[in-house]
């Protein structure tokens, strides 16, 4: 039932560098893959500290994320402090980093440091093994018994649902009803900052709102921002895009289109976004609203990973046996069904499902707009929503457009190993696009560009700075990549104007470069016969370790507990390498 509501406007702030340092920590799409990093990332990230003490990981740092470093990034900001009764500390939900020499392949049921065949209940590590066919199984039944098979115009909310349940269910991020008329996913409820945010900026305004019906950040953590994208017209292919920035106080659209006819200037309070505008509030610095559903962390994590909307359709159909045999196993041994009539049914759902996966183009996530900077005026249209690494895949943008960071840690978690040379090397393309190298022709993307490439601390160009001091930390000190870790600390960046993003020209920043690559230093640590084994095998499709550590965004949604603790493991071992560089470079 739609409501009527007071939302705090926030208008549009073109950001300048800090005077002091202030970190900004940049979690890249990928998948799963990005998910795993993240783990480890942010598990070395936790124990370690500032200069002056603090936590790295704490209120005064930022975190800006895209696609699967969005799924770590929201999970690990509202994780609650109990789930289904149970108390859950950092240390449920992180990995305990240690040496290569301490891990092991050990017994799956033993909770011991370092013992890969291990996954707590709790821990984010469990959700690459939410995508299995039995977890989709259930997916699929539950989109059948809501009609949403048969309702074609509620297909664009198939991702946000399956994130939902997929993702953000196991740790009670996600409730919500479904309706075949619509909107499809109602969720139960909207997400905010804290219990004084939601008082003194929502209840403020609209006494039937508190925090209750808030999934509230965790105390402590650093401040979020989950980029996604505006497709100024998403029935068209290659649209341009425009970036959003979710974040627990407020989502905005600082920007405007490349050329000019879709502009934001500005954000609202977060639950009010995707509402209808009615016109500028009674009181000043505000809107009316109409709510016709509750914005929700399903929809700043399925819009920011929105690339899997139609990548889950292709993964289901082609294991689309293996989830009809898991879904007869449900019917049939949970819910007590006769096996012909399961069996029967299972054919129904892949009909179904089979007839849905050829409307790819339909899975994009819609939603209704309107321009913060023009309430007195009201707009509403509905827009297509992208992926955040459709436009920049490294969270580097929205960090610099929300924020005042001049200190970047920029953890690029590709499936991408760096090969070739210093001057010819293959590297993650999001990192050029930021120097406006190979944004041009179909979709696009020279509206990623944010830094001058021509820079006097790099006399050869700062891109080709970031190539050669990427390729020259993985040979670590040798002839050949993959031996150490491979990160570059590249100081003195300086932005150029970008409208589309809302950034200002002549920001200086640093970034730490770590690139997601195989370490032979750190993997032939390894004592573990098991694991020597498997890392033996990594180019096999059927065994645990295939492609490591560059595990596929599309074809390893799925990841089992060992490539998880791997990764991870591998992740949190970089940071701890970088610890001293990352000290002083703080102080």
């Amino acid at each position: 039932m739609a409501q009527q509501y007071v939302a705090k406007l926030y208008p549009a702030v073109t950001q300048s560098g800090a005077k002091q340092p202030v970190l900004g920590i940049c979690l890249s799409g990928g998948g799963s893959r990005a998910l795993t990093c993240a783990l480890g990332q942010l598990s070395a990230l936790n124990a370690m500290t500032l200069p002056n003490g603090q936590p790295i990981l704490g209120p005064a740092q930022y975190i800006s994320s895209v696609s699967g470093g969005s799924w770590a990034s929201v999970l690990y900001t509202f994780l609650p402090q109990t789930i289904n009764g149970t108390n859950v500390s950092d240390a449920d939900f992180l990995i305990q980093p240690v040496a290569p020499q301490s891990l092991t392949k050990g017994d799956p049921n033993t909770n011991k440091p370092g013992n890969v065949s291990y996954m707590g209940r709790y821990c984010m590590g469990t959700t690459p093994q939410q995508f299995s066919s039995s977890n989709i199984a259930v997916f699929l039944k539950l989109l059948w018994d809501s009609g949403f098979f048969t309702s074609p115009y509620q297909y664009g909310w198939f991702w946000i649902a399956g994130t939902g349940e997929i993702v953000l269910k196991p740790f009670a991020l996600y409730s919500a009803t479904y309706n075949a008329s619509g909107p499809f996913v109602q969720p139960s409820m909207m997400f905010s900052l804290s219990d004084s945010q939601v008082v003194q900026c929502i209840t403020k305004y609209n006494y039937s709102l508190g925090p209750s019906q808030f999934y509230l950040a965790r105390a402590g953590r650093p401040s979020l921002i989950v980029n996604t994208n505006l497709l100024e017209n998403y029935q068209v292919e290659d649209s341009p895009q425009i970036p959003v920035q979710a974040t627990p106080v407020a989502t905005s659209v600082l920007g405007q289109s490349p050329d000019g006819t879709v502009k934001g200037g500005g954000g609202v309070e977060s639950f009010g976004f995707t509402s209808t505008l009615n016109g500028a509030g009674s009181v000043s610095g505000t809107a009316s609203i109409t709510v016709n559903r509750n914005y929700s962390l399903c929809d700043i994590a399925g819009c920011s990973s929105a690339f899997f909307a139609a990548l889950l359709l292709q993964y289901i159909n082609a294991g689309i046996d293996d989830v009809v045999k898991a879904l007869v196993n449900y019917l049939v041994n949970d819910l007590g069904w006769d096996k012909l009539l399961a069996e029967a049914f299972g054919q129904l759902v892949e009909g179904a499902f089979k007839l849905f996966a050829t409307n790819i183009s339909v899975v994009i996530p819609t939603y209704n707009y309107w321009p913060a900077g023009q309430v007195s005026s009201p707009s509403n249209k509905t827009f297509g929503f992208s992926d955040g690494g459709s436009f920049d895949n490294t969270g580097i943008l929205g960090l610099l457009a929300q924020t005042d960071a001049n200190r970047i840690i920029a953890f690029v978690n590709t499936e991408t190993a760096l090969s070739g040379t210093a001057k010819n090397l293959t590297v993650d393309s999001s990192i050029g696009l930021l120097f406006g190298y190979g944004g041009a022709g179909s979709g696009d993307l020279t509206s990623v560009q944010v830094f001058d490439d021509s820079n006097p601390l790099y006399p050869g160009g700062a891109y080709n700075a970031v190539q050669a001091g990427l390729y020259n930390a993985s040979c670590g000190g040798g002839p050949s990549l993959g031996v150490a870790t491979a990160a570059f600390l590249q100081k003195g960046l300086v932005t150029i104007a970008n409208p589309v993003a809302n950034i200002a020209t002549g920001r200086v920043v640093d970034v730490l470069w770590v690139y997601n690559n195989p370490v032979s230093n750190w993997q032939n640590a390894i004592a573990d016969p098991g694991i020597q084994q498997d890392l033996g095998q990594v180019k096999d499709p059927a065994t645990p370790l295939w492609n490591f550590p560059n595990y596929s965004t599309v074809e390893q949604i799925w990841l089992g507990v060992e490539a998880v603790n791997m990764l991870a493991q591998l992740s949190a071992w970089n940071v701890q390498q970088l610890s001293g560089t990352i000290a002083a470079w703080l102080s």
